[in-house]
């Protein structure tokens, strides 16, 4: 088995990740993927961070209907700090004969070596890299020692910062930013509509 490793605090879950998902799965290189939501990112402010658990119930919305993909709760069960390698060597000891690749976008892959112990992630997982047209699609001379595949990709133009942002001024994105239960589940839950670092939080 060839297991796909997306990452990712999905703060929400959009149609871009779910793009990123298919075009992995349509690659042919892996046999399933495993969508991993992190708590905590050590790099990102988690007080725009909406609750685990509910960030947990929108992917299960979002993803549903594929069959091939499967959600973990692991770096709930990990130590934090939630660095991309500890997870991997996790996985990596409880999965010995497993082959994972990790997936990330072509703007992640020019990234990578600022990321902590990068060097040592190519000796648990390989990489699979989603092609951007706005984006570089060579492997940086910093990731020589990793084996890179690319898979095509058509991007879709929206981030949750975005997303955040437009349900803070009241604007209610549409069906090709989020999945409708998606959003539906932000509406009843009523996620994303306070700015915390304005609320002082």
């Amino acid at each position: 088995m060839r297991t796909g490793l997306f990452f990712g605090t999905f703060n929400p879950v959009h149609r871009g990740h779910e793009a990123l998902v298919q075009s992995f799965l349509s690659s042919g290189l892996i046999d399933d993927i495993w969508v991993i939501l992190t708590p905590n990112p050590p790099h990102k402010n988690i007080a725009t961070l909406a609750p685990f658990e509910d960030r947990w119930n929108m992917l299960q919305l979002a993803f549903k209907e594929k069959d091939e993909l499967k959600i973990t709760d692991v770096e709930q069960r990990i130590p934090s700090p939630h660095y991309t390698f500890k997870t991997l060597s996790f996985l990596k000891n409880s999965y010995p004969n497993q082959v994972f690749m990790l997936c990330i976008g072509g703007d992640t892959l020019q990234q990578l070596s600022t990321w902590y112990e990068y060097e040592k992630i190519s000796h648990k997982a390989e990489l699979l890299v989603a092609e951007r047209p706005d984006s570089p699609n060579f492997t940086p001379p910093e990731l020589n020692g990793f084996r890179v595949h690319f898979c095509e990709h058509n991007p879709v133009a929206i981030s949750s910062t975005h997303i955040r942002k437009a349900l803070m001024a009241g604007n209610m994105p549409g069906s090709g930013e989020l999945h409708p239960e998606v959003l539906q589940y932000i509406q009843d839950k009523d996620l994303y509509r306070t700015d915390p670092t304005i609320a002082g939080l």
